[in-house]
């Protein structure tokens, strides 16, 4: 009888009722039917177990309500509910709740040896997403942390049920967990609400107080307390007047998250992504969440375009995990934008403020303040958007406030998160090249936003967001100082390990965003097209080059697992250049895919995205320019001398001992692929009428504009040896140099002559001691450096060198 009314129950309430199911494989996890199966809920309400024997049942996975196979156990139904009704997880914590089945549990664990019993931890969630939610009164009954009544529970399914998320943790095995517990009902009992409580908090995030409360609670810290005195005798104002100012810079910084401002961001973001994009592609999201159990999450993105933000806090909200606190430059503090961004969560950090201590403590205080509470991070480790698609040279500011902040709360566990977001078009794109070009980057206002926003036409493809490798932040700080943990209340010193375990936490992140770069067919198609002579390929010999790059990328061990477009065809090839971002003029004997002169300075952006990943074959490959044959030593030679400079433009991931290794690897596959040919003493290229000679010079030609602005700095180095010219005074000329090279060759790609570019190769020169620095700050070869490497001058071409040494 009981059956027939929970089935009646359950028919009613899905009437109304729309569940969504997390993971979303089908069935979730691989369950051992053999094995006795028990769920373990947060609430005892009849609507969960309705929601939970509803999709258990749908999913063919054990039934919630049959009795235990156990004789001693058959009482009991195959459920067990943590709390009466609350979620509220401080009121369980001190409630002492009874626990008689796990105590029978136990007790038959111990007399029998061979007992199998899975147990699987099922949170339900009534409210997310907002995004799908039609009526503003739904914000007001989402499922929080907040205690739920019997009619407040009433109202939530009335307007959350179709709402509804489900959430099956892993299985967990009994025996294990109890023996772990000492066989303790009540320490069994922790264990599964510590489970869920996880859950929730990953899905949640913590219970942060209002902003108000939050900005008194920075200004009472005892180091804010200090500053407000310090900016009083400083500058001869009273406690009161400083005490004001701290007030205004944390309304200038603090962010204000509300239920409705997110509510009425995704509905615009949803509208957003259908009206301009093709979809949204996410990868490693089980790794996220599992991490989001145990650990603060902090992401790192790389950061390509403003629409990074709202991409990444849309993905990591419909994907059920709490959204972060972003760091935004104030820049984008404008009149109503910058109110709605502060709603979603974002954060306003000036640009610089080591001239402003008041500024700077309120800044700390408040990252203290989340790293303590626990609430998850983002910000872009390069500072700002890359003009060029490779990614900047880290910026350690935001960096070393949470490191700093961690090392003093020392609460929770902290991983950082790297992120690779990626786009087949960028809406940005256009203003990137003028800003190259010497265009002025125009200043964010409400009116331009809304201008960008009403001009936009077209169709921008697909997005990326794809996950890395979790960094344990503990990990680092034990690999830099074991007893990193007493330096607590001493670390705003800044010792010489802490400062080199931000350096290598800042280098991993890096490498990690490499490693969890996705390269899509715009990619492969801008890598390929630029390296042609004309900017123009046979269709089908598009194809074929590509899955030649995509399998050359591929048998590197470091891209083993990178995601590559598999789908690569003429109807792809079709659908981006409906985009605009290529041509297709038809022929009887084969359609031929081009590009327009002003199409290659945009395509070099999508090629610098995923360049790191070709750099190595393309340095081997480019031996053989001038060369047919190379012996291995020589090969190694030059790899070596010019690899530290990659590594430190490109943040690639191999140490001078990997090298050896590395290219040998690479030559193998090379070699498969019969772009190079082995001989006795080494490799040399294939005869001029074998296709992989046409496949060895394309992708030597994918590094020489690289490899053209190393040659020429150095070049203008020693013929400038008589008057050297200081840092800043060589990189201007450096710059002006590459742009008129860049006109006679119809160069149309402006990172070839991008001023950061000159800069971080002179810094990386400086710091491998080939430049040395005199008297004037003038910059002057090393004694040790030789004269002219002629290893690089044979990389290029005779032409690209003779214009080069006539036009200094």
């Amino acid at each position: 009888m009981t059956r027939r009314i929970h089935a009646l129950l359950r028919w009613l309430l899905f009437l109304w009722v729309k569940v969504e199911v997390f993971p979303r494989e089908n069935p979730p996890f691989e369950l051992d039917s053999k094995n006795i199966t028990i769920y373990v809920l947060a609430d005892r309400g009849l609507s969960d177990l309705l929601v939970l024997t509803q999709i258990t049942n749908a999913l063919q996975l054990p039934d919630p309500l049959q009795r235990l196979p156990i004789s001693a156990l058959s009482n009991y139904h195959s459920i067990y509910s943590i709390a009466s009704r609350s979620p509220l997880i401080d009121w369980l914590r001190r409630r002492k709740k009874q626990a008689p089945i796990l105590q029978d549990l136990i007790q038959v664990l111990q007399q029998t040896d061979d007992l199998d019993i899975q147990i699987i931890p099922v949170s339900v969630y009534w409210g997310r997403p907002l995004a799908k939610q039609k009526h503003w009164l739904q914000v007001l009954f989402a499922d929080t942390w907040a205690m739920a009544g019997r009619t407040r529970k009433f109202f939530t399914l009335l307007f959350q049920g179709k709402n509804t998320r489900l959430i099956f943790s892993k299985p967990l095995d009994f025996q294990s967990i109890a023996k772990q517990c000492d066989y303790s009902a009540e320490t069994l009992h922790e264990f599964l609400l510590c489970q869920l409580t996880q859950q929730r908090e990953a899905t949640f995030g913590p219970q942060i107080t209002s902003r108000k409360v939050m900005i008194d609670d920075v200004l009472q810290t005892a180091v804010s307390r200090q500053a407000i005195e310090a900016a009083s005798n400083d500058q001869k104002i009273s406690i009161k007047k400083a005490r004001s100012n701290a007030m205004r810079y944390s309304r200038e910084i603090f962010a204000d998250c509300t239920q409705l401002t997110i509510e009425i961001m995704l509905r615009l973001l949803r509208y957003f992504w259908r009206r301009f994009y093709s979809g949204i592609d996410t990868y490693n999201m089980d790794i996220l969440k599992q991490t989001a159990l145990t650990h603060q999450l902090v992401y790192v993105p790389c950061h390509r375009s403003h629409v990074d933000y709202l991409l990444l806090s849309y993905v990591i909200y419909i994907e059920n995990l709490a959204i972060p606190y972003i760091a935004a430059g104030n820049n984008l503090d404008v009149p109503i934008i910058g109110r709605i961004l502060r709603g979603g969560g974002a954060f306003f950090i000036r640009r610089s403020f080591k001239d402003n201590p008041l500024y700077a403590t309120v800044m700390r205080a408040y990252v203290d303040r989340l790293v303590a509470l626990g609430v998850p991070l983002e910000y872009f480790i390069e500072g700002g958007r890359s003009r060029t698609g490779r990614m900047l040279k880290p910026k350690l500011g935001m960096l070393d406030m949470t490191v700093q902040a961690h090392i003093r709360s020392q609460s929770r566990p902290m991983a950082f998160i790297p992120v690779y977001i990626g786009y087949e078009k960028l809406i940005e794109g256009k203003s990137y090249i003028g800003e190259l070009y010497g265009e002025k980057k125009e200043r964010e206002s409400l009116f331009g936003a809304l201008g960008a926003i009403f001009k936009l036409k077209g169709h921008f493809g697909r997005v990326t967001a794809s996950f890395g490798n979790p960094i344990m932040l503990s990990d680092v700080l034990d690999q830099a100082a074991p007893d990193w943990q007493q330096y607590a209340q001493k670390i705003e010193q800044k010792p010489d390990w802490y400062l080199n375990a931000v350096q290598t936490l800042s280098e991993r992140i890096m490498i990690e965003i490499n490693r969890a770069c996705v390269v899509n067919p715009v990619n492969l198609i801008a890598t390929l097209l630029l390296a042609t002579p004309r900017q123009s390929i046979d269709m089908q010999e598009l194809i074929q080059q590509s899955k030649f790059l995509a399998q050359l990328i591929k048998s590197i061990p470091a891209f083993s697992k990178l995601q590559i477009s598999e789908t690569f065809d003429a109807q792809q090839i079709g659908r981006i250049a409906r985009q605009g971002l290529l041509h297709i003029r038809q022929h009887p004997l084969g359609d031929i895919v081009y590009l327009k002169p002003t199409d290659s300075a945009s395509m070099s952006y999508y090629r610098n995205n995923s360049l790191h990943t070709l750099i190595m074959p393309a340095l081997i490959a480019c031996c053989f320019t001038n060369t047919r044959q190379m012996a291995v030593p020589r090969l190694m030679k030059i790899t070596r001398f010019l690899y530290p400079f990659l590594k430190s433009e490109l943040h690639l991931e191999w140490s001078d001992s990997d090298l050896k290794v590395l290219v040998t690897g690479i030559l193998s596959e090379m070699v498969e692929q019969n772009v190079l040919v082995k001989t006795k003493t080494g490799y040399k290229r294939p005869d001029r009428s074998d296709s992989g000679y046409l496949r060895l010079t394309r992708l030597a030609l994918i590094v020489q504009p690289v490899f053209e602005r190393y040659y020429m700095t150095f070049i203008v180095i020693w013929k400038s040896a008589k008057a050297p010219m200081p840092v800043t005074e060589l990189e201007q000329y450096c710059h002006l140099l590459a742009q008129k090279i860049s006109m006679i060759y119809g160069i149309n790609a402006p990172d070839f002559f991008d001023r950061q570019l000159f800069r971080h190769f002179i810094e990386t020169a400086l710091g491998l001691n080939y430049l040395e620095k005199i008297d004037n700050d003038g910059l002057v070869l090393a004694e040790s450096f030789e004269h002219i490497n002629l290893d690089i001058a044979n990389l290029l071409s005779v032409e690209v060198r003779s214009t080069i040494l006539s036009l200094i």
